[in-house]
């Protein structure tokens, strides 16, 4: 049976051969305290380090490499939005908050908001 290893608590969950499941889903149901806020890959506050068995991870969707940035490179993922198939590893800061706002709908409605206050 393949193994989730949450580092940071010290705990392992396995789950069934040939299933793909959802980190933080997985996270969740077994307590395993991945911190999180939105759990739809906006706020980044479920970003957890791979340490093994990255190579068991769906490979990461638009908004999560949007959202992580540089981070990826670094062996970063968004629990919510990521997918395992097989033994991995994760490790995670239990004190971390979400990251700060980014991206091009963000800065585009930053322009507008100041946009406006300029008028008022």
């Amino acid at each position: 049976m393949p193994t989730i290893r949450f580092e940071t608590t010290d705990r392992d969950v396995p789950f069934p051969e040939g299933d793909e499941v959802n980190l933080l889903r997985v996270a969740i149901r077994n307590d395993c305290g991945v911190p999180f806020k939105c759990a739809s890959g906006n706020c980044g506050t479920d970003r957890v380090r791979v340490l093994a068995g990255a190579e068991n991870l769906i490979p990461s969707r638009k908004r999560e490499r949007e959202r992580l940035g540089e981070l990826v490179a670094e062996g970063y993922r968004l629990a919510c939005q990521t997918y395992v198939c097989g033994d991995v590893t994760i490790a995670w800061d239990p004190d971390q908050k979400e990251l700060e706002a980014q991206g091009r709908v963000y800065d585009k409605l930053k322009q507008v908001w100041l946009s406006k206050e300029d008028t008022e």
